[in-house]
């Protein structure tokens, strides 16, 4: 729960009036939310002159959730998250100080819609899960569950950001103490978290389910399980699926139905392995769709400056997706030129190059906005682990040169290419 300027204000009952001052550098200006955790303020840093959200926890709620989702954005770095920038203490309070995001919740857009009697088309409901999905991705790579996906927690900012907001409840993957509390937003989570009983380890498979869940509002205008009491949402997730997405509408793809059937599986084993599964599945629908059902090659482009390595990964790429149109080079510099002519499906990419190294190739992309159609992936036989975390937060995965390079290769190239049946 972070700062947004189109919520309405709220009067009464708030801990702070407009005008007090936080820790002698936070003027509080209003508030803007408050719920079960806390409230959320706009306020002043009186220091730098800028506008922050400020978010502090009930004095009936442990300091530890605060410290815990301070710590885990403070670990991240993506647009699609919201910065953290600094943790104080006021009148024996913690509070977090974070970025101030302008924009429009998803919640609202649905409820605008809903009000308009429309609905989101295909390609813009993708183009708002496919963010959402990426800044997930980051988040479960740095060991960590969100637990609270939701529309109200995905923000909409100028120059088309999206945002994921509200870690309050996050835990890491293996935090078995954690992810036994049941904890979250009703509609949107899954059984096991309803019951307390998520898995080790597959914690991230909760917010999966939930991002399900979302996508199907997005498309439908309405939840899939729905009850008056906890009970009975819990009954219908369990012993029933959801409305095909076709008895509400007939134009949604085949293919992006069944992605969002198995996100909202029951049995958490048939959900996708995460969202960065679902964001690569995301991205090939989005291809396929704009190819107005036309089944095109794969593209894939390769970068390398040893010409052997060249060969061996076009034979592999070739040996998964025999179809494929594949273009290598040598340069960094000539690669991003190749990507301004066409942006490929697949960027395979050494770090190692002899002009400009692979991950400055990386930024240059991302700059440009060039990258974002496309999936990249370092292979590189000598990635630290500081190259491999600013990869991550580039939204690049990191393969290693060595012998289970041919299988996750293969394994990669089925989950790129675009589904061979996508209905209308």
């Amino acid at each position: 729960m972070t700062g947004a300027v189109q919520q309405p204000a709220v009067t009464g009952g708030s801990l702070f009036p407009p005008g007090a001052m936080l820790g002698d550098l936070y003027k509080i200006r209003a508030l803007l939310g408050a719920g079960g955790m806390g409230e959320v303020y706009e306020a002043l840093d009186c220091t730098l002159g800028r506008r922050v959200a400020i978010k502090i926890a009930h004095a009936d709620i442990d300091p530890e959730y605060l410290l815990r989702e301070g710590r885990a954005l403070a670990a991240i770095r993506h647009p699609g998250v919201v910065t953290v920038h600094a943790m104080g203490q006021h009148a024996g309070m913690s509070f977090l100080v974070l970025e101030h995001i302008q924009g429009l919740s998803l919640d609202r857009m649905i409820v605008d819609r809903q009000s308009r009697r429309e609905r989101f088309p295909v390609l813009e409901a993708i183009d708002l899960l496919v963010p959402v999905a990426d800044a997930l991705a980051v988040v479960h790579q740095a060991g960590l569950a969100h637990r609270d996906v939701k529309p109200a927690n995905v923000m909409l900012a100028p120059a088309g950001r999206v945002v994921l907001m509200d870690f309050g409840l996050v835990v890491p993957h293996a935090d078995r103490i954690g992810n036994r509390i049941v904890a979250g937003s009703l509609p949107y989570m899954a059984p096991e978290a309803l019951t307390g009983e998520v898995g080790d380890g597959a914690a991230a498979l909760v917010d999966v389910y939930a991002m399900g869940i979302l996508a199907y509002e997005l498309l439908t205008g309405t939840q899939p399980f729905q009850g008056r009491e906890p009970f009975e949402v819990y009954h219908a997730k369990t012993t029933r699926p959801a409305l095909p997405l076709s008895a509400f509408r007939a134009d949604v793809p085949d293919g992006f139905a069944e992605l969002i059937a198995r996100m909202m599986a029951n049995d958490a084993s048939e959900r996708p392995n995460g969202a960065e599964e679902v964001l690569w599945e995301l991205r090939a629908l989005r291809r396929q769709i704009e190819a107005e059902g036309r089944i095109k090659p794969l593209s894939v482009l390769i970068v390398d400056d040893d010409p052997e390595m060249l060969e061996v990964l076009t034979l592999l790429v070739r040996g998964a997706a025999p179809d494929a149109e594949i273009e290598t080079t040598e340069e960094g510099r000539r690669a991003v030129h190749s990507v301004r002519r066409r942006v490929p499906d697949l960027l395979l990419l050494d770090l190692d190059l002899p002009d400009i190294n692979g991950i400055e190739v990386c930024m240059l992309l991302r700059g440009m906005k060039l990258g974002d159609a496309c999936m990249i992936v370092s292979v590189s036989g000598r990635a630290t682990p500081a190259d491999v975390e600013l990869l991550q937060q580039l939204g690049v995965q990191s393969l290693e040169k060595g012998p289970h390079l041919s299988t996750e290769l293969q394994r990669l190239v089925q989950r790129v290419r675009p589904p061979k049946r996508l209905g209308r």
